[in-house]
């Protein structure tokens, strides 16, 4: 990767620990563009910047071999930790050289991560690795469009995190690459012919208080904000505020997080 993020041990342990799972509905979508020239069975994946894995294992079940490739070690071992399926491998490697065999893979996937990419150089690998009519699916989800409800103080709540998340740009903690449209891969295009955006789906969970904040902790925004003024005040701010917001004095008070997914699909020409 041309841009590098979340790589010590302490900040890897909590991208693995409070990152959300990926839903369903976002492998059956990328799936269903997949078969649109590429039928099943589907024989290998391999997703770029997996970080912990989260995204790869949603993979797992619709290939029969599934590479997660970071730039990080860290990340590396904290995803084969993680890992419950016996069709993943995991590999250090930057998303621009890719360890995998020309024209062997029916899709490529990057989750949260194309931004960080030099991406003329990914795409360039992609080409390569990918079979004919095999796919690139780059999916998003950004830091500016979070909502956090709870029965009737949801706006309340919402606000907060905004505010949070503003204090951090107005302190320049976030990289150029934490913009908006990079985020939203409005600014990314792929050098394929057959291109497809689907901003139609959603992220929603549920969580704890604490894990929702545990979440913001790994922000890379966050974290420069630390290195800068290291006092943790911020955060904890934050968390009492949401607590009196949930009038409660629990971080274990559950909440409901939703956000727009942003996608972006590309298909290598074929026969």
């Amino acid at each position: 990767m041309a841009y590098r993020r979340f790589e010590g041990v302490d900040q890897t342990a909590k991208y693995a620990r409070y990152r959300p799972m990926w839903p369903s509905h976002v492998a059956e979508r990328v799936l269903s563009y997949l078969e649109e020239k590429l039928p099943a069975p589907h024989d290998r994946a391999v997703d770029v910047g997996c970080g912990s894995g989260q995204f790869t294992q949603l993979l797992a079940p619709h290939f029969n071999h599934v590479t997660g490739i970071d730039v990080s070690d860290n990340q590396i071992h904290e995803a084969r930790k993680m890992n419950p399926y016996e069709n993943i491998q995991f590999k250090t490697s930057p998303a621009e050289n890719l360890p995998v065999d020309s024209q062997s893979v029916d899709i490529v996937t990057g989750a949260n991560a194309a931004h960080w990419f030099d991406l003329d150089r990914f795409f360039a690998e992609a080409d390569r690795v990918l079979k004919p009519n095999g796919c690139i699916a780059l999916v998003a989800f950004t830091i500016h469009d979070i909502t956090v409800d709870a029965n009737s103080n949801g706006a309340l709540l919402t606000q907060l995190v905004r505010d949070f998340k503003n204090t951090l740009f107005d302190a320049n903690c976030w990289a150029k690459r934490n913009s908006g449209q990079w985020e939203t891969l409005k600014d990314v295009y792929v050098p394929f012919a057959d291109i497809l955006r689907d901003n139609s789906l959603t992220l929603e969970y549920e969580t704890t208080l604490a894990d929702f904040l545990g979440y913001l902790s790994t922000w890379s925004g966050y974290v420069t904000y630390e290195e800068k003024y290291p006092s943790g005040t911020l955060l904890k701010t934050l968390e009492n505020n949401m607590l009196k917001a949930l009038d409660t004095t629990s971080p274990e008070t559950k909440v409901h997080i939703k956000r727009p997914l942003y996608m972006l699909l590309a298909r290598k020409p074929g026969p």
